[in-house]
């Protein structure tokens, strides 16, 4: 499918299934907020605690991006989003049905992992099949619907804990079950001469770029920050963080096929969008938490 240019109806078809799926996605990122102190209730838990059903599908979010973005270069766009969305189905699964906190965080892992695939594969199938004039409105359009619903997680989590807080993972499972279907009949295969050269230790050292960060940052102790910024449960994560930065950058400059296209950060755009992104990360986890 790559480089072929498809027709209006079957683009506008594939844009609508999108938007399902990445307002799927992004409504989920912030339907957790209102409902962890009903979690909170019914497995015991300290806010400290809880707050890793956030950060646990963050981590998994920030590693299943890249990854899957490179893997739907080799095995098609269409397999993969349909991958990513049956693992957030089971994610959606393992969560509702869940009697422990330990399938909630496994449920959590699985669904952020799907997740973080399903917004750069539909963005790379829209680069793909849609027309070059065509492809920032596209991608306007889903950016907006990531936006509306990102607002709406929270308004929805409030409406659903009446009912209990398994349905806010419950309604996942008919909206993946849907878009499996339509994207199984709608999307076209793509056949890839391409051999996957997976970049194993870049995936690694993303990984624990991931967790070190992540794991710092939760453990900071917002009342008193300096001093545990300064501790030892936060201060020696963020500075494997920071060791790690350099070399995670080396090996993906020597990787033949490498995992996060460094290269690309030499464009001002990209690089300033990157930066927006990551503002908007923090302000959108700061008013969850």
């Amino acid at each position: 499918m790559e480089g072929k240019t498809l027709d209006k109806k079957t683009r506008n078809l594939i844009l609508f299934l999108f938007l399902i799926g990445v307002f799927m996605g992004s409504l989920d990122t912030g339907i957790i907020g209102p409902v962890l102190p009903s979690i909170e209730q019914s497995f015991h838990l300290t806010s400290r605690e809880s707050s890793w059903i956030f950060t646990l599908f963050v981590i998994s979010f920030m590693i299943g991006s890249p990854v899957m973005a490179k893997f739907s270069d080799f095995y098609g766009r269409k397999k993969i989003f349909i991958f990513d969305v049956i693992l957030f189905g089971i994610g959606s699964c393992l969560i509702a049905s869940s009697i422990s906190i330990e399938a909630i965080f496994l449920g959590r892992i699985v669904q952020g992992f799907g997740c973080g695939g399903i917004f750069p594969v539909a963005g790379a199938f829209i680069g793909d099949g849609f027309p070059l004039e065509e492809r920032g409105k596209a991608l306007g359009i889903l950016g907006s619907v990531f936006g509306i619903s990102a607002i709406g997680g929270p308004l929805v989590g409030a409406a659903l804990i009446p009912y209990g807080w398994n349905w806010c993972f419950t309604i996942n499972i008919p909206i993946a079950i849907f878009i499996i279907l339509f994207a199984w009949y709608i999307l076209p295969s793509a056949e890839n001469d391409r051999k996957l050269k997976i970049d194993y230790l870049g995936i690694i050292v993303l990984s624990l770029l991931a967790v070190f960060l992540s794991y710092g940052l939760n453990q900071i102790d917002s009342s008193n920050f300096l001093s545990s910024l300064l501790s030892i449960k936060v201060l020696p994560y963020l500075l494997m963080f920071i060791i790690l930065i350099p070399i995670f950058l080396r090996i993906e400059r020597r990787a033949e096929e490498s995992i996060v296209p460094i290269h690309m950060l030499k464009n001002r755009e990209i690089s300033i969008a990157c930066v927006e992104t990551l503002c908007y990360g923090i302000i959108y986890s700061s008013a969850i938490f």
